[in-house]
């Protein structure tokens, strides 16, 4: 695909919409309920967003349901977003508190899980200028509270951690391979379910209070430890 052609569909304002509404995989009914745009304008689009590669269609039966085509695609979407706000009609509150950003938290709710996971240093964030993060001295005892398990993880080509910046909140969510497992985690625990008709989220009082506990400091935890 060509930079041109890119930039000219992603230009007018309801490919734009569509492509924000597809961090979470919808159908044609979802999506026109969502965007509030007729069903064959809405095809019109998506066939031009599917012609230069921007969005995939899977068929579940008799369903089609579209989502974005890559993970590249999504970081495209976040940062014109971040650059030029959103569409009024897309500050939704349940969209505000928090929704996938392609296979990671987003929202008020993404951003408290990142500051929860720097308090208590599971990650650091040298403010490298490709986004990059590091695990914290804390990382292995975090993540596995919270679900995951580093110890247990496949070497994957994805990278691991990264910054990457909320739209609605412009401050940085968790990005990469950690931001998809613990996503995953929480879907599987039941901390977030997901909205009828919305690519937001719910989330359970529980999963707030998990990200309101204090970090033990390091030297007192050491202390107890001996």
């Amino acid at each position: 695909m060509s930079r041109t052609a890119v930039l000219e569909v992603i230009a007018e304002p309801s490919r734009l919409r569509i492509l924000q509404e597809l961090m979470s995989p919808a159908s044609v009914s979802e999506l026109s309920s969502r965007t509030r745009l007729r069903q064959a304008n809405l095809s019109n689009h998506l066939a031009r967003l599917r012609a230069i590669g921007l969005v995939a269609r899977r068929r579940h039966g008799r369903v089609a349901e579209y989502r974005l085509a890559s993970l590249t695609v999504a970081h495209l979407v976040e940062s014109v977003s971040t650059l030029i706000g959103p569409p009024k009609a897309a500050v939704r509150a349940d969209l505000a508190e928090a929704r996938t950003c392609y296979d990671h938290l987003a929202g008020r709710f993404g951003v408290a899980l990142f500051d929860h996971l720097l308090e208590h240093n599971a990650i650091a964030d040298s403010r490298r200028a490709d986004g990059a993060l590091e695990l914290g001295p804390d990382a292995s005892a975090v993540f596995r509270r919270l679900g995951v398990d580093l110890q247990g993880l496949r070497p994957s080509q994805r990278r691991l951690a990264y910054r990457c910046v909320d739209w609605t909140e412009r401050r940085p969510h968790l990005g990469g391979l950690l931001g998809a497992l613990l996503t995953d985690q929480f879907f599987a625990s039941g901390y977030v379910r997901r909205r009828k008709g919305s690519r937001g989220l719910r989330v359970e009082p529980r999963a707030w209070h998990i990200l309101a506990a204090r970090p033990v400091e390091r030297s007192r935890a050491k202390r107890v430890r001996s």
